[in-house]
């Protein structure tokens, strides 16, 4: 699988879990219709059935609760978490 480079400048990210009957596993293509500012990224790592959506930054400021009512309110969504970008601390800093 190709490393996909996310924008946190542009785009907020949100992790879907889904469960094994969700119609969003087999066809992901579909966010779009689920609303109109959701965009679909990519499966999350090895996982099956996490996917990762994105909307862009400037829409997400002002339909955060409607988009992510409407996500989990979706059929067969288990879980949505929104995505916060994290810088990884170096190793050896400490000695």
């Amino acid at each position: 699988m190709a490393h996909i480079s996310l924008d946190f400048a542009v785009n907020k990210y949100i992790a879907i879990s889904l469960s094994p009957t969700s119609p969003y596993l087999s066809n992901p293509g579909l966010w779009s219709s689920v609303h109109s500012m959701v965009s679909y990224v990519s499966p999350v790592g090895a996982l099956d059935d996490v996917l990762l959506v994105a909307v862009p930054k400037l829409a997400w400021e002002d339909n955060q609760m409607r988009i992510l009512d409407t996500l989990r309110s979706a059929s067969g969504v288990m879980r949505v978490d929104v995505q916060e970008p994290k810088q990884r601390s170096k190793r050896g800093g400490e000695l």
